[in-house]
């Protein structure tokens, strides 16, 4: 199960707080909202700090989609090793 907090840190910066378990099914649920900020423009900030498990489905997805409007922040030791595996194969 995963719980998705949005928080707004002025008009151009949104915050999006996971908790819980980043899986398959609830990546779907993620990428709805991460689309709806998109489209909106601004900086998108993920909080991973209440993420407890990533498979490496979506591991591999959020690795893809850092960039300079949205970054990945309070990562677990975990997560961050895991991330990296992805943003770098070699």
């Amino acid at each position: 199960m995963l719980r998705i907090t949005e928080s707004f840190e002025n008009g151009k910066i949104v915050r999006l707080r996971l908790e819980g378990t980043l899986s398959a099914e609830s990546y779907k649920d993620f990428e709805q909202i991460l689309t709806n900020h998109e489209r909106a423009g601004g900086t998108i900030i993920v909080d991973l700090a209440g993420v407890s498990f990533m498979n490496d489905e979506s591991a591999r997805k959020i690795a893809a989609i850092q960039s300079e409007q949205l970054r990945v922040v309070n990562c677990s030791p975990f997560i961050e090793a895991l991330l990296l595996t992805f943003e770098n194969p070699n």
